[in-house]
Order: structure tokens, then sequence, then C-alpha cells
């Protein structure tokens, strides 16, 4: 998973990147844990192998240190094995202050 922009500023945005090694089904913004902002849902035109969502950073905060979180318990492959554990991004700073 990766995050485009990794210095985000007041009205910045930035396309997350999640890409799977298969297909995978049921891949939601719920499934993503978000540091000090908040992402659009996920959407992959690629039949599910490669995702991309919006991430914009929430005003008023400074902070060097921010990743998102993938748990993986929210997706399954079109076999509908479950995934397991966490994935993160790259690091991303934010200043909106």
């Amino acid at each position: 998973m990766s995050v485009d922009d990794t210095a985000l500023r007041i009205g910045d945005s930035a396309t997350v990147t999640l890409t799977f090694s298969e297909p995978v089904n049921g891949l939601t913004s719920a499934d993503l844990t978000v540091a000090n902002g908040s992402v659009s849902e996920p959407s992959s035109s690629d039949g599910g192998t490669t995702w991309n969502a919006t991430l914009t950073p929430t005003a008023n905060v400074e902070d060097n240190s921010n990743i998102i979180t993938l748990a993986n318990t929210g997706v399954s492959d079109l076999a509908g094995n479950t995934g397991s554990g966490t994935t993160d991004s790259n690091n991303y700073a934010i200043d909106t202050v």
C-alpha cells in the first residue's frame, strides 16, 4: 500500500494505492485505519487487484509520522479465502495548521 504524496498541506489530498497479489472482494474504507485523515471508498478498475482511494488530511494537524493500516481480514480472494494480519502504508507528514 502506498500514499503518493508524503507531505500533505492545507487543501491537499493524496492517492492511496493498494495492490494485491490476486483479485480481492470486500475492500471498503472501514478496513482502513487512517492517522490524522480520512479516505474515500476504494475502487478498482482492473477486477480487484489494484484499488485506489483518496486521502484527505485532517484540518489543524501538524504531525510528521502517519500511516494507514489495512485490516486484511476485511477482504477475501475470489475463492472466498479471507486475508489475515495487517498491512501498513508508507509514512506521510501532515501540516494543516
